[in-house]
């Protein structure tokens, strides 16, 4: 809410100001067909006594002021009824600006749903913006509710297992040993994730603001992020491939943003990956592919062995906190932003990213713009 005191609502100033400006019209245009009028009278009634040879002085005289008195009740008669009539139209035509501000109102004290009229013309525009910007905030305030549901819930069950096991120690329940530490340990290790991942997801969210776009080598960035998962990827016995098609082109893009898709990308595969499966293709568990033949587009696919995800799933993976398997909630490490952090970072980059599955493997696909292309619609 601004601090700011809003001007008084009561006093139309807006119709005064408009209708004042109309009698100041009339009013001009009046003057000015007065004066033209009386200097027509005065050359045609002069001309006219010449022709007959009439004095003119008493008869010219006479015929000015009444000729002036019907002037002066006409434009008397004539302003109060525009007068009237200008501010029974202007308060007509600005009526839909008073609904618009009315929107306005109740949409600044927290009515989101708040609507203004269908109009047509330049206000039919200004209304369409106002109710597609109400739209908009009325969603991020709908994904504000959400995420502080979901963060609750996030936080609620690593803290509640920790809370009991400190009960249980202090009760006796428990005795102090590896075991207790252990299970401490990993759930504050899953608040520490949390917390990770929201920053990344804070950072970008605001990457307009900082990024530091260069060409970049893509293949060379994506071995970079599987040099550093090397580790789990052996642990888990996970064989990764990477594979190009067509031409490499160049790239632009912020290095440090892009690494973090790749890092979120591939440690998903890693941690999802069903590796038996591929002893029955001799396909390796991780497959990258970098395809280069689309038109101003490189599109790259991220895929490896998964279990089959519900359709009614699979639309709703790239949403924060949403996870397949909700009995895993409170258990897994993974709390469901690794792939609305890749969203939100591709989109940063002018690109798309969607989900799809294939002949038993999940598959995660990243477009990004050429350096001179445009993105596909």
């Amino acid at each position: 809410m601004s601090a700011h005191k809003p001007p008084e609502k009561n006093f139309p100033a807006l119709l005064v100001q408009l209708v004042i400006a109309n009698i100041i019209v009339a009013m001009a245009v009046t003057a000015t067909l007065y004066w033209i009028f009386t200097r027509l009278m005065d050359a045609y009634f002069e001309r006219l006594m010449h022709e007959f040879d009439i004095s003119p002085t008493k008869l010219n005289s006479m015929f000015t002021s009444d000729v002036e008195q019907s002037l002066w009740w006409g434009i008397v008669v004539a302003l109060a009824l525009g007068l009237v009539l200008s501010w029974l139209l202007t308060k007509a035509l600005l009526r839909p600006i008073s609904k618009m501000v009315q929107a306005t109102e109740r949409i600044a004290e927290g009515e989101l749903s708040a609507r203004a009229p269908a109009l047509k013309g330049e206000l039919g525009t200004l209304s369409w913006h106002l109710n597609d910007m109400a739209g908009a905030l009325e969603q991020q305030e709908q994904g504000r509710q959400q995420l502080l549901r979901d963060l609750s819930h996030e936080l609620r069950t690593p803290l509640t297992n920790v809370k009991g096991y400190v009960e249980g120690l202090e009760d006796g329940v428990f005795s102090i040993g590896p075991d207790v530490f252990n299970v401490l340990n990993a759930e504050v290790g899953r608040l520490s994730d949390l917390i990770d991942d929201l920053s990344e997801l804070s950072l970008s969210e605001k990457m307009h603001d900082d990024a530091q776009f260069e060409i970049i080598n893509l293949r060379g960035e994506i071995a970079d992020v599987i040099a550093a998962h090397k580790a789990t990827m052996v642990e888990s016995n996970f064989d990764m491939h990477v594979e190009e098609i067509g031409i490499p082109q160049e790239l632009r893009a912020d290095p440090k943003r892009l690494q973090q898709v790749f890092n979120n990308a591939i440690s998903n595969m890693v941690h999802y990956s069903q590796p038996g499966n591929a002893g029955i293709t001799n396909e390796a568990d991780g497959i990258i592919t970098l395809d280069w033949t689309q038109k101003g587009q490189v599109k790259i696919c991220f895929e490896n062995w998964a279990d089959l995800i519900p359709p009614h799933d699979i639309v709703h993976l790239l949403d924060r906190f949403y996870r397949v398997d909700k009995s895993r909630s409170g258990k897994s490490k993974n709390i469901g932003l690794g792939l609305a952090i890749v969203k939100r970072l591709v989109n940063a980059h002018g690109g798309k990213v969607w989900v799809g599955q294939a002949r038993g493997r999940f598959q995660l696909f990243v477009s990004l713009v050429l350096h001179g292309g445009t993105a596909k619609s």
